[in-house]
């Protein structure tokens, strides 16, 4: 019965966010760690390397018993539930659930946004994940063709750099 699960946010040790997930979906829990094969300029030339968009922490959906909490406690490189005091976690809203969602990319690593300059050298995203954040997108480097985001998490403010593949005309 999936009617009381909600999604939460765990806070994991560094590095240890796709350990921390494997455990939780062997135990059945829907749990995500958004990724990106972020494009990388290395002498001279444009390559990819896979990047964690939020490190230390792994999105989960789950009801929020005591059996439940003290199973996610159990799982090496758990530090703790993301809420205000610790004792009642919070959980992300409708919106925040669905931005991780697309995010995790169904648990494989996002591929860079498809753009193109306009004649007028302005950005125009064709395909990919950055097209479902266009109005929360606050900054575009066109040379390190990096478009950073704006969301919440919890209600808190995070910003998250998303690469682009920049086309030719």
């Amino acid at each position: 019965n999936r009617g009381d699960a909600m999604w939460y946010v765990l806070q994991v040790k560094s590095g240890k966010e796709e350990a921390v997930a494997s455990c939780l979906t062997d135990k059945k829990v829907l749990a995500y760690v958004p990724r990106e094969n972020r494009l990388i300029r290395k002498n001279g030339s444009w390559g990819q390397k896979e990047y964690t968009l939020f490190p230390g922490y792994v999105f989960l959906n789950l009801d929020y018993t005591a059996e439940n909490y003290y199973m996610v406690k159990a799982i090496p490189g758990v530090v703790r539930f993301l809420g205000p005091d610790g004792l009642q976690p919070s959980t992300l809203t409708y919106l925040e659930a669905e931005w991780i969602k697309m995010l995790a990319g169904g648990g494989k690593p996002l591929e860079p946004t498809t753009a193109q300059l306009t004649p007028e050298g302005e950005v125009r995203l064709t395909e990919g994940v950055l097209r479902n954040f266009v109005s929360r997108i606050v900054k575009i480097d066109k040379h390190s063709r990096r478009a950073t985001v704006e969301l919440t998490v919890c209600g808190e403010k995070k910003t998250i750099p998303l690469s682009f593949n920049l086309l030719s005309e």
